[in-house]
């Protein structure tokens, strides 16, 4: 048996398992270069959590390509720990195509592609990391505060359980509920599961009484739900206001990161459970969300500033008030939501495969 990674550095610790991406950033102008980042839930959420100063580690099964060259590239600059990563000729790297664009009214829309603009071809898709290669992966891995999970799948399953078993918090974020079977395997090991009303429509019509400890019902720019096996009932809050979206994409991963840090990186899970506790979580949660609205791509705003003086501003000031502030210097330009420079030079597409 391996020993296992011995890191004291820092003592909050995330493992995610689920969909790393490479996203591929475009709009409707030719001039515009694509950019290259990291995507996916779990990639996003452990690249957030390391800005965050945890120390984070994605589990995933990519190919070996450029494209997984670039996602391991990023994560490294964003001190990502990339051991649990597989690169494999029988891997596969998701590439998704997120496209910014205006609508008739001028305002901004943005969509995701899953077929090659050059092509028409469907691009890579995700490929879960095999049952088989868990016990490796339980032997290498270190001990973690939460594990994070996007995808239900045997072996996220098996990863989730493991962890419960070592006093883990395990935190679910499904996009939907296709086999309930595995579905109930896995909300038997979560002590969190964030969903959105529109993936899974029906969640509150299925489970009457909380199934984990904490039950978060996202609702867009409406704002979300929140219950807990101490409080049935479902609370409200609703979302902050923003006057000028550039671009939601990633706004509900900036939410996640913002609740596990605020109820995990400090104090007991339990203990953090009280009510008053948790909607300065949610609140947190989706401040984050909202302010990345204001930028380009999924984690705009960890590139725009420093997590230190991010808090900094937040505890000078209410939500609402920071949101407007950072409206107003982006519409002056001493901040710029497209403060990026195209990181990749590529002739097409299929130059990442």
């Amino acid at each position: 048996m391996k020993d296992k990674m011995i890191r004291e550095a820092k003592s909050n610790i995330a493992i995610g398992i689920g969909l790393v991406a490479l996203d591929v950033i475009m709009n409707g102008d030719k001039a515009f270069k694509p950019l290259y980042f990291v995507g996916g839930s779990c990639g996003n959420v452990m690249a957030i959590l390391a800005y965050m100063d945890w120390q984070t580690f994605p589990v995933a099964r990519l190919a070996n390509n450029d494209a997984t060259k670039i996602i391991l590239k990023e994560f490294k600059q964003n001190h990502v720990n990339t051991e649990l990563v597989s690169v494999t000729n029988d891997g596969s790297t998701p590439i998704i195509i997120h496209r910014v664009l205006k609508d008739k009214a001028g305002k901004p829309k943005h969509r995701f592609e899953f077929r090659d603009p050059e092509t028409g071809k469907y691009l890579p898709s995700y490929k879960p990391v095999l049952a088989s290669a868990i016990p490796d992966i339980v032997d290498k891995k270190p001990s973690a505060k939460v594990l994070y999970l996007d995808r239900i799948t045997r072996s996220s399953v098996e990863l989730a359980k493991e962890c419960k078993s070592s006093g883990g918090v395990v935190f679910l974020e499904p996009s939907s509920i296709r086999e309930e079977k595995i579905f109930n395997e896995c909300l038997s090991y979560c002590d969190i599961i964030k969903f959105s009303s529109e993936r899974i429509p029906n969640y509150k019509q299925l489970y009457k009484k909380p199934r984990v400890a904490l039950e978060i019902e996202t609702l867009g720019e409406k704002g979300l739900n929140f219950r807990t096996i101490y409080d049935t009932n479902w609370s409200y809050l609703p979302a902050y206001k923003i006057s000028n979206v550039f671009d939601a994409a990633g706004a509900g991963d900036w939410c996640s990161s913002g609740v596990i840090h605020r109820l995990l990186s400090s104090g007991s899970f339990e203990k953090n459970l009280s009510k008053d506790i948790l909607i300065e979580a949610m609140n947190f949660g989706q401040l984050l969300g909202s302010l990345n609205c204001l930028f380009l791509g999924a984690r705009g705003l960890m590139f725009a500033n420093s997590f230190s003086d991010l808090l900094e501003e937040i505890q000078k000031d209410n939500a609402q008030d920071i949101i407007d502030e950072f409206e107003k210097r982006i519409l002056k330009a001493d901040v710029k939501p497209t403060r990026y420079v195209s990181n990749r030079s590529l002739n097409t597409i299929s130059d990442l495969l």
